[in-house]
């Protein structure tokens, strides 16, 4: 599958978001090259373009859900070493 740069520069920008960086400042060039990307998926929107922007999304809340909770898990087995209260 061909990777569109436009889905690939917002899915970078949700990655840095759920990694806790700052929205970029307003009128700077990371805002334009996000609000650009949004504008050129509205007006080519195919079916095959919303389905992979909406199944890299969704890949991406699973990917960081699943880290959490295998952080969670390690962080437990610390603790608690064995399941021990």
């Amino acid at each position: 599958m061909t990777t569109n740069p436009n889905i690939d520069a917002l899915i970078d920008f949700l990655t840095r978001q759920m990694d806790g960086d700052q929205p970029p400042p307003t009128g700077s060039a990371e805002e334009r090259e996000i609000a650009a990307a949004i504008e050129a998926i509205h007006k080519n929107a195919s079916d095959q373009i919303l389905g992979q922007l909406a199944l890299r999304t969704v890949g991406l809340v699973i990917d960081r859900m699943r880290s959490g909770i295998a952080s969670e898990i390690a962080l437990r087995n610390f603790i608690q070493p064995g399941g021990r209260a």
